[in-house]
Protein backbone atom coordinates (compact mmCIF):
# COMPACT_ATOMS: atom_id res chain seq x y z
CA UNK A 1 0.00 0.00 0.00
CA UNK A 2 1.39 3.53 -0.80
CA UNK A 3 -0.15 6.64 0.14
CA UNK A 4 -0.09 9.93 -2.16
CA UNK A 5 -0.18 13.07 -0.44
CA UNK A 6 -3.37 15.52 -0.56
CA UNK A 7 -3.11 18.42 -3.51
CA UNK A 8 -3.61 19.86 -0.79
CA UNK A 9 -1.44 20.10 2.75
CA UNK A 10 -3.41 19.66 6.23
CA UNK A 11 -2.30 22.80 7.15
CA UNK A 12 -4.40 24.80 4.73
CA UNK A 13 -7.91 23.16 6.65
CA UNK A 14 -6.80 24.37 9.56
CA UNK A 15 -7.35 28.08 11.11
CA UNK A 16 -4.11 30.38 11.86
CA UNK A 17 -2.72 30.80 13.82
CA UNK A 18 -1.02 27.46 14.14
CA UNK A 19 0.51 29.10 18.15
CA UNK A 20 -3.52 28.02 18.97
CA UNK A 21 -2.98 24.08 18.78
CA UNK A 22 -1.43 21.71 21.05
CA UNK A 23 2.14 21.32 20.61
CA UNK A 24 2.16 17.78 18.33
CA UNK A 25 -0.78 19.16 16.25
CA UNK A 26 1.77 22.45 15.59
CA UNK A 27 4.34 20.25 14.58
CA UNK A 28 2.34 18.49 12.07
CA UNK A 29 1.37 21.29 10.49
CA UNK A 30 4.07 23.13 9.93
CA UNK A 31 5.52 19.92 8.44
CA UNK A 32 5.85 21.08 4.59
CA UNK A 33 4.32 18.97 2.04
CA UNK A 34 5.66 17.68 -0.70
CA UNK A 35 2.75 16.93 -3.30
CA UNK A 36 5.46 14.70 -5.66
CA UNK A 37 5.95 12.09 -2.16
CA UNK A 38 4.77 8.66 -2.21
CA UNK A 39 5.37 7.11 1.38
CA UNK A 40 4.66 3.27 1.59
CA UNK A 41 2.51 2.20 4.26
CA UNK A 42 6.20 0.94 5.95
CA UNK A 43 7.75 4.24 6.05
CA UNK A 44 4.46 5.73 7.55
CA UNK A 45 4.16 3.16 10.17
CA UNK A 46 7.73 2.98 10.80
CA UNK A 47 7.86 6.91 11.70
CA UNK A 48 4.61 6.74 13.24
CA UNK A 49 6.58 4.30 15.15
CA UNK A 50 9.58 6.38 16.29
CA UNK A 51 7.26 9.70 16.99
CA UNK A 52 5.33 7.81 19.73
CA UNK A 53 8.26 5.88 21.18
CA UNK A 54 10.00 9.62 21.73
CA UNK A 55 6.61 11.12 23.16
CA UNK A 56 6.67 8.22 25.55
CA UNK A 57 9.84 8.68 26.09
CA UNK A 58 9.19 12.79 27.46
CA UNK A 59 5.80 11.95 29.03
CA UNK A 60 7.39 8.71 30.86
CA UNK A 61 10.13 10.79 32.07
CA UNK A 62 7.91 13.90 32.91
CA UNK A 63 6.25 11.09 35.06
CA UNK A 64 9.15 10.38 36.56
CA UNK A 65 10.03 14.11 37.74
CA UNK A 66 6.83 14.68 39.45
CA UNK A 67 7.47 11.09 41.00
CA UNK A 68 10.58 12.35 42.46
CA UNK A 69 9.66 16.09 43.10
CA UNK A 70 6.16 14.91 45.25
CA UNK A 71 7.58 12.17 46.76
CA UNK A 72 4.51 10.16 45.28
CA UNK A 73 4.71 6.28 46.50
CA UNK A 74 4.33 4.79 42.08
CA UNK A 75 7.81 6.11 41.72
CA UNK A 76 9.79 2.90 41.28
CA UNK A 77 6.73 1.32 39.17
CA UNK A 78 7.00 4.63 37.44
CA UNK A 79 10.49 4.64 36.73
CA UNK A 80 10.35 0.83 35.95
CA UNK A 81 7.79 2.03 32.82
CA UNK A 82 10.62 4.92 31.98
CA UNK A 83 13.58 2.33 31.48
CA UNK A 84 11.56 0.05 29.44
CA UNK A 85 11.08 2.75 27.20
CA UNK A 86 15.03 2.54 26.52
CA UNK A 87 14.23 -1.09 25.79
CA UNK A 88 11.64 0.04 23.13
CA UNK A 89 13.63 2.32 20.94
CA UNK A 90 16.07 -0.25 20.96
CA UNK A 91 13.45 -3.38 19.71
CA UNK A 92 12.73 -0.17 17.39
CA UNK A 93 16.24 -0.59 15.42
CA UNK A 94 17.19 -3.81 15.99
CA UNK A 95 15.92 -5.51 12.62
CA UNK A 96 17.61 -3.15 10.68
CA UNK A 97 20.93 -2.82 13.08
CA UNK A 98 20.79 -6.35 14.59
CA UNK A 99 21.02 -7.41 18.37
CA UNK A 100 24.57 -6.27 19.27
CA UNK A 101 24.02 -2.43 18.05
CA UNK A 102 20.27 -2.26 19.54
CA UNK A 103 21.77 -3.62 22.74
CA UNK A 104 24.46 -0.70 22.61
CA UNK A 105 21.42 1.95 21.95
CA UNK A 106 19.56 0.49 24.75
CA UNK A 107 22.34 0.66 27.44
CA UNK A 108 22.95 4.54 26.33
CA UNK A 109 19.73 5.48 26.72
CA UNK A 110 19.11 3.68 29.90
CA UNK A 111 21.85 5.58 31.11
CA UNK A 112 20.52 8.79 29.66
CA UNK A 113 17.23 8.03 31.88
CA UNK A 114 19.15 7.13 35.22
CA UNK A 115 21.06 9.88 35.30
CA UNK A 116 18.23 12.30 34.85
CA UNK A 117 16.38 10.81 37.30
CA UNK A 118 19.55 11.02 39.79
CA UNK A 119 19.86 14.50 39.01
CA UNK A 120 16.27 15.99 39.62
CA UNK A 121 16.26 13.82 42.98
CA UNK A 122 19.90 15.75 43.74
CA UNK A 123 18.05 19.18 42.63
CA UNK A 124 14.85 18.21 44.93
CA UNK A 125 17.29 17.55 47.98
CA UNK A 126 19.45 20.72 47.33
CA UNK A 127 22.40 18.60 46.40
CA UNK A 128 24.65 20.77 43.88
CA UNK A 129 27.44 18.86 43.78
CA UNK A 130 25.83 16.13 42.91
CA UNK A 131 23.98 18.13 40.19
CA UNK A 132 26.41 19.55 38.97
CA UNK A 133 28.20 15.98 38.09
CA UNK A 134 25.52 14.68 37.34
CA UNK A 135 24.29 17.21 34.62
CA UNK A 136 28.09 16.47 33.18
CA UNK A 137 27.93 13.14 32.95
CA UNK A 138 24.38 13.60 31.01
CA UNK A 139 25.61 15.66 28.53
CA UNK A 140 28.94 13.06 27.92
CA UNK A 141 26.53 10.27 27.61
CA UNK A 142 24.25 12.80 25.25
CA UNK A 143 27.54 12.87 22.88
CA UNK A 144 28.22 8.88 22.96
CA UNK A 145 24.14 8.72 21.90
CA UNK A 146 25.18 11.53 19.09
CA UNK A 147 28.18 9.75 18.30
CA UNK A 148 26.55 6.36 18.34
CA UNK A 149 24.16 7.52 15.69
CA UNK A 150 27.23 9.24 13.69
CA UNK A 151 29.11 5.34 13.49
CA UNK A 152 26.42 3.56 12.29
CA UNK A 153 24.25 5.97 10.06
CA UNK A 154 26.26 8.32 7.29
CA UNK A 155 22.54 9.98 6.74
CA UNK A 156 22.67 11.57 10.52
CA UNK A 157 24.04 15.04 10.64
CA UNK A 158 26.14 14.53 13.46
CA UNK A 159 26.06 18.28 14.52
CA UNK A 160 22.05 18.40 14.02
CA UNK A 161 21.54 15.69 16.52
CA UNK A 162 24.03 16.89 19.08
CA UNK A 163 22.22 20.27 18.98
CA UNK A 164 18.99 18.49 19.29
CA UNK A 165 19.87 16.18 22.40
CA UNK A 166 21.73 18.90 23.78
CA UNK A 167 18.44 21.01 23.83
CA UNK A 168 16.39 18.23 24.79
CA UNK A 169 18.59 17.97 28.08
CA UNK A 170 18.43 21.87 28.30
CA UNK A 171 14.43 21.76 28.25
CA UNK A 172 14.24 18.96 30.47
CA UNK A 173 16.58 20.64 33.27
CA UNK A 174 14.03 23.55 33.01
CA UNK A 175 11.05 21.41 33.30
CA UNK A 176 12.26 19.43 36.20
CA UNK A 177 13.86 22.92 37.66
CA UNK A 178 10.48 24.85 37.64
CA UNK A 179 7.80 21.88 39.34
CA UNK A 180 10.60 21.85 42.09
CA UNK A 181 10.24 25.90 42.11
CA UNK A 182 6.66 25.74 41.95
CA UNK A 183 6.79 27.78 38.47
CA UNK A 184 3.81 25.38 37.34
CA UNK A 185 2.54 27.35 34.48
CA UNK A 186 6.45 27.71 32.80
CA UNK A 187 6.52 24.13 33.67
CA UNK A 188 3.94 23.40 31.69
CA UNK A 189 5.22 25.81 28.66
CA UNK A 190 8.50 24.42 28.29
CA UNK A 191 7.12 20.93 28.75
CA UNK A 192 4.83 21.86 25.43
CA UNK A 193 8.54 22.68 23.83
CA UNK A 194 9.47 18.71 25.02
CA UNK A 195 6.63 17.38 22.84
CA UNK A 196 7.09 19.30 19.95
CA UNK A 197 11.46 18.94 20.11
CA UNK A 198 11.00 15.03 20.65
CA UNK A 199 8.45 14.48 17.40
CA UNK A 200 10.95 16.36 15.63
CA UNK A 201 14.17 13.74 17.14
CA UNK A 202 12.07 10.80 16.25
CA UNK A 203 11.78 12.09 13.11
CA UNK A 204 15.18 12.97 12.05
CA UNK A 205 16.40 9.09 13.36
CA UNK A 206 13.39 7.92 11.51
CA UNK A 207 14.06 9.17 8.37
CA UNK A 208 17.97 8.27 8.53
CA UNK A 209 17.04 4.86 9.21
CA UNK A 210 14.92 4.52 6.12
CA UNK A 211 17.04 6.54 3.81
CA UNK A 212 20.20 3.77 4.95
CA UNK A 213 17.55 0.59 4.42
CA UNK A 214 15.28 1.65 1.67
CA UNK A 215 14.84 -2.22 0.63
CA UNK A 216 12.60 -2.57 3.89
CA UNK A 217 10.68 0.62 3.19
Amino acid sequence: MYFRYSSYPLSSFYKTPFSQYTAPVRYILNQEADHDQFISKNEFDFISMNRLLWMEHVNWTRMTITSIVFNLPDLPFVQERLLRNATDLANCIRPYYGDQIANQYEGLLKEHLVIAAQLVTAAVKGDSTTVEEKEKAWFKNADEIVAFWSSINPYINKEELKEMFYTHLTLTKSEAVNMIEKNYKVDIEVFDKIEEQALEMGDMIAEAIIKQFPQYF
